[in-house]
């Protein structure tokens, strides 16, 4: 883990207030102790300017506090632990029971920084990490965890290795077909099963793509048996949505091409088994990506901020807000030409903030993002992420013949389907009445998601 390196102190620090500032306070009291800085104010008043704007409490217990001051060090990291909770403000009453705090020099690299929340949500989310943490023990060193972590996880690989048993019957039909098509890929949604073990059992010319919800549980830079990887929303969806969403982002990141066929392997998620095997030839099966323009996605968007969004808008349609469904659009891309097109109907809520605090990216702005989808308009969204507005009113130029809405779409729908047809942007649309997710572009519909449907709190799947 990256984010190893900088922490200032290895040792949980245990919090004695239930209360979100003093617990705060004790936090950053104890990061100073541990580096010899001898005003904390500045910390802790940065920390709590950034909590007045936007809670960074991320769910399952989890807070990511962050502050930019002058610091030796590029970024420092100090981890405390609350076993009754603190009351931080969340949505629903949600206790905070793990607070991580990201203390950055002020001229620290703003990617980087996004890329450390994102690894230390996924680390401190895992439900193994926090049963390690909130253990009834005086001290808890996060080095010990980290340790044993790769040392159990290398002699599991070992031993899976010397125990494995035959391949798993579809892996193999799924290799053979790819064969015997000559498939350029093997795109494989991972989620379905918990364990790496299946990269052992594809043996293919053909590229392996994975398909997984988690940032952390493959190494896709150190396994070469890995040529691509794609971060799909952590909801579960049918199995059509599913490749989708895969062969939407792997045309996104150039892994596969138009004239490309590919052999998807899915499965539900929990059911530690593959089930389908899926063959798709890019052009006929997705030819209404292709319909109205080359680019799939305006040039200037990254590939991780599709998916961030495509992330947060199923969130958005399967929790909606308070127990009740809501809808939004996220028009992302081309934001000069976009902006001459909006009004604000409300004062802009992320005006004045720094890029830094408004990336997409930044794990700790969803719940704001889900907060703010309250309010009726549009988020406006340049291509590498940053929040330009929210509340804002979407007024497109006339196009004649340009927009085509699907029946029983209605006015959010059209909306966004027409600030695509007179700018090069891409919508997201949450419909709050369906739940669908739909994407715009050119003013056609190019993708809809159908709402999965919870269950309980702890199962998410879609009736089909």
């Amino acid at each position: 883990m990256v984010f190893e390196q900088y922490l200032a102190i290895p040792t949980v620090v245990d919090l004695e207030s239930d209360d979100k500032v003093e617990a705060l306070r004790e936090l950053v009291a104890a990061f100073c102790k541990a580096t010899d800085i001898r005003k904390p104010k500045s910390i802790i008043d940065e920390i709590l300017r950034r909590e007045e704007a936007s809670s960074t409490f991320i769910g399952q217990g989890l807070a990511l506090p962050q502050a930019r001051v002058s610091i030796k060090e590029e970024f420092a990291v100090v981890v405390g632990r609350s076993k009754t909770g603190i009351e931080y403000n969340a949505a629903r009453g949600a206790l905070a029971h793990i607070i991580v705090l990201l203390v950055s020099r002020d001229d620290a690299d703003n990617a980087r920084q996004i890329q450390l929340l994102s690894e230390m949500a996924d680390f401190f989310k895992s439900d193994a990490i926090r049963e390690a943490l909130l253990l009834p023990e005086e001290k808890v060193d996060i080095r010990v965890i980290l340790k044993s972590l790769k040392k159990s996880g290398g002699a599991l690989e070992k031993d899976a290795r010397r125990q494995r048993r035959d391949i798993m019957p579809i892996l193999r039909n799924a290799m053979n077909l790819a064969r015997e098509i000559k498939a350029r890929a093997i795109m494989v949604f991972a989620d379905a099963v918990r364990e790496n073990e299946f990269l052992d059992q594809i043996t293919t010319s053909a590229k392996l793509i994975v398909v997984t919800s988690s940032r952390t549980r493959f190494d896709p830079k150190g396994d070469r048996r890995i040529k691509g990887f794609l971060l799909a929303p952590a909801i579960t969806s049918s199995r059509t949505d599913q490749i989708k969403i895969g062969i939407l982002l792997g045309l996104t990141r150039g892994l596969i091409s138009r004239e490309d066929a590919v052999v998807c392997i899915s499965g539900k998620p929990g059911n530690e088994v593959f089930d389908t095997i899926v063959v798709i030839d890019v052009e006929k099966e997705y030819d209404f990506f292709f319909a109205t323009t080359q680019n799939i996605v305006p040039p200037e968007v990254k590939p991780e901020v599709l998916e961030r969004l495509i992330a947060i808008a199923g969130e958005i349609a399967v929790e909606g807000r308070e127990g009740k469904p809501i809808g939004t659009i996220f028009v992302v891309g081309d934001t000069n030409s976009v902006t001459a097109h909006v009004r604000q109907l409300i004062i802009n809520p992320f005006r004045g903030y720094s890029e830094a605090e408004r990336n997409i990216l930044d794990p700790s702005l969803a719940e704001t993002v889900k907060e703010f989808c309250a309010i009726d308009g549009a988020f406006i969204i340049t291509g590498d992420g940053i929040v330009v507005s929210a509340g804002s009113y979407l007024l497109p130029a006339a196009v004649d013949d340009a927009v085509q809405i699907p029946g029983g779409f209605g006015a959010r729908h059209a909306a966004a389907a027409g600030i695509t047809a007179c700018t090069n942007a891409l919508s997201i649309v949450v419909s709050e009445s369906t739940g669908m997710v739909t994407l715009f572009k050119n003013g056609m519909a190019m993708m809809a998601l159908a709402r999965p449907v919870r269950h309980d709190k702890n199962e998410v799947q879609r009736l089909y």
